[in-house]
């Protein structure tokens, strides 16, 4: 079960951070993409913390190496918005079906 508008998160999320268009570029991006999908796929508050964890570890990495900028607040921005709105969805379907 997704939220309403959980696809144009996931999209949001995978376009968040701008990778370079050589083939390092494109590897973090596929990676990334892996770890939004786990965010995205998520049905535990455990398992969202889990691979919000990891995709905030992810980008962390990547501005440490000189990846991406450190300067970058609306992709961190969005990354946070987007697992927390993840996270309330989950709340709600737990709260209110039990699962």
């Amino acid at each position: 079960m997704n939220t309403p508008d959980a696809r144009a998160d996931f999209n949001t999320l995978i376009n968040a951070p701008k990778f370079s268009d050589d083939p390092v570029g494109q590897h973090q991006k596929k990676r990334w993409r892996l770890l939004a999908e786990d965010i995205y796929q998520s049905t535990t508050i455990e398992a969202l913390l889990e691979a919000r964890g990891k995709a905030e570890g992810y980008i962390h990495g990547l501005v440490d190496a000189g990846h991406l900028s450190t300067k970058d607040y609306e992709r961190d921005y969005l990354i946070l918005c987007i697992a927390q709105r993840r996270r309330e969805f989950l709340r709600k379907l737990l709260n209110e079906y039990g699962y």
